[in-house]
């Protein structure tokens, strides 16, 4: 490790300082490179930001890694009540709208594949918790273009979440809407599934995915 270190250190990635090492100025820039390419931020933040503006709900971009969906870019609303997820925390796909937008997004026997061991843990009552079942519902989200949760995953949540793709056609994650459950009434709940469903076609378009699997 040490050997490396002092590689390291030669190539300007790392900077030895009194024998701990930091990060040197070959490595930030090494990092602003990889940021540049990398399209999905900034997609994903104008995503967010068109759904905030229209409905000052917080609002998510999740990815998707084995049988989690993982939160990485939100947009807060100005509501002093508000529905908040932890960035970076990863939560099952089966439960509530993000997860299963992605499922939607993804072949059935993927989704079998994914969850082909025990059965699916309930987090509340309103939980799918049979595979079957689930990728049931997952197609019939996929017909409408988007997934609606109402406390699947955490009592008194509602969200509507609707997937993106990269330019190889295959599901990358989902853009999601947020809000508590009490608020929603207010709201025509297809309005907002078109929304979300504009934003993920948009954000797919920016990853250059073909528009034949954008939802609209």
């Amino acid at each position: 490790v040490g050997r490396i270190l002092r590689q390291l250190a030669e190539l300007g990635i790392l900077t030895a300082e009194n024998g701990s090492y930091s990060p040197g100025a070959r490595l930030f820039k090494i990092g602003r490179v990889l940021s540049a390419l990398d399209t999905l931020p900034a997609a994903a933040n104008a995503a967010l930001s068109s759904l905030v503006d229209e409905f000052d709900e917080t609002s998510y971009v999740c990815t998707w890694q084995e049988n989690s969906a993982v939160f990485l870019y939100e947009g807060q609303s100005s509501k002093p009540l508000r529905y908040v997820i932890e960035l970076g925390r990863p939560v099952p796909l089966h439960a509530g709208a993000a997860g299963r937008a992605i499922l939607s997004g993804l072949p059935a026997e993927t989704v079998r594949e994914l969850f082909s061991g025990d059965g699916l843990p309930a987090l509340t009552e309103a939980t799918i918790t049979d595979v079957e079942a689930l990728i049931e519902q997952c197609s019939s989200d996929r017909e409408i273009g988007y997934s609606i949760s109402r406390e699947e995953r955490v009592e008194g949540g509602f969200a509507i979440a609707s997937p993106f793709f990269d330019r190889s056609a295959v599901c990358q994650g989902s853009v999601m809407i947020s809000a508590p459950l009490s608020r929603i009434d207010q709201y025509d709940v297809d309005e907002i599934g078109r929304a979300v469903c504009r934003a993920a076609a948009g954000l797919s378009s920016r990853l250059g995915a073909p528009d034949l699997i954008q939802k609209i």
